[in-house]
C-alpha cells in the first residue's frame, strides 16, 4: 500500500510529521501554459494543477521542460496533473509529452480518470465521494476496465446538503464548522449508507423544505480504503487540509505507514 497526502505549502511541515510522502501543491499552469511555483517542496510528487486549459502557445514544450527540470532537481517521484477542465488539443499534447519525458526519467504520471484516452500508462485516479448507485460497483467497474495496479482512490472527506429531491445529484458542499452546528441543533438520526460509502441524515426546513446531508467522518474514510484494498487498489490520496483534524485528534490511519 502507498499512500499520499495532498499538501499546500503552508501545511507541508505539519504534514510531513505524519511521516508519510507528500504530494505539493505547488505548482499550476496558467492560461498561456507557463509553469507558476508556489513552494519549494522537496521528494513525494509533484502536484500541477490546471484549472483553466491553457489558450497558448500551441506548443507545451517548455512547460514540460520546466516540470522535468524540476522533479530531477527537487527529487519528486511523479507529477499529478488536476485537469478540471475538459480535454483539449493542448492538453493532449502536452499529457503526452510529459509522459514521454517522465517515463524516460522512470518517473510516474497520475491523470484523472476521465484523462483515461490521453495515456495507456499513466496512473488513473478516481474519487471516493459519490452521491448516488454504489461505491463498491464503481470501483468494481474501474479494476475491470484499467486493472488494479492503473488505479489511485483520492480519499475525499465530504460533506455536502441536498434539497430533496435532487434530480442533479449535485447538493451543496458544506463546511465542517456548518455540519458540526446543524448536528448539534438538530440532533438527527444519522444513518451509514453502505452503497456510498458514508454517513447520512435528514431535516426539514420551513423555507427551503427537506434536506438529506452526506457526511464523512474517521469511520467511513477507513471503510472506503478497505474496500478499495479488497479489490486490489493499492495507491490512496489523502488530501491534508480536509483531514488535518482528524489527525491532531489521534486518527491515526496515516501513521500505518507505506509498506512497499
Amino acid at each position: 500500500m502507498k499512500q499520499y497526502l495532498l499538501t499546500p505549502p503552508h501545511q507541508v511541515t505539519q504534514a510531513l510529521a505524519l511521516g508519510l510522502p507528500l504530494a505539493h501543491m505547488a505548482f499550476q499552469l496558467d492560461r498561456q501554459g507557463r509553469l507558476v511555483q508556489a513552494g519549494s517542496g522537496q521528494g513525494g510528487l509533484m502536484l500541477v494543477g490546471v484549472p483553466e486549459a491553457p489558450e497558448g502557445p500551441a506548443d507545451p514544450g517548455h512547460a514540460v521542460r520546466e516540470i522535468l527540470t524540476l522533479c530531477t532537481k527537487r527529487g519528486f517521484l511523479g507529477v499529478i496533473l488536476d485537469l478540471e477542465t475538459p480535454p483539449t488539443p493542448y492538453l493532449a499534447r502536452f499529457i503526452r509529452s510529459l509522459e514521454e519525458g517522465l517515463a524516460k526519467a522512470r518517473k510516474g504520471l497520475f491523470l484523472p480518470e476521465s484523462y483515461n484516452a490521453y495515456s495507456q500508462r499513466a496512473v488513473l485516479f478516481l474519487s471516493s465521494a459519490i452521491s448516488g448507485g454504489s461505491l463498491e460497483g464503481r470501483l468494481k467497474e474501474a479494476v475491470e476496465q484499467y486493472g488494479p495496479q492503473r488505479l489511485t482512490l483520492s480519499l475525499h472527506r465530504t460533506s455536502r446538503d441536498f434539497f430533496l429531491p435532487s434530480p442533479d445529484g449535485q447538493g451543496r458542499p458544506i463546511s465542517r464548522e456548518e455540519l458540526d452546528r446543524r448536528i448539534r441543533q438538530l440532533e438527527p438520526r444519522i444513518f451509514f449508507s453502505p452503497q456510498l460509502c458514508a454517513r447520512y441524515f435528514t431535516y426539514m426546513s420551513r423555507d427551503t423544505g427537506a434536506h438529506f446531508v452526506l457526511f464523512d467522518d474517521a469511520e467511513t474514510l477507513k471503510k472506503k480504503r478497505d474496500l478499495a484494498l479488497s479489490l486490489g487498489i493499492q495507491r490512496f490520496f489523502w488530501v491534508y487540509p480536509e483531514i488535518e483534524d482528524l489527525c491532531t485528534a489521534g486518527f491515526a490511519f496515516p501513521l500505518e505507514g507505506n509498506p512497499d
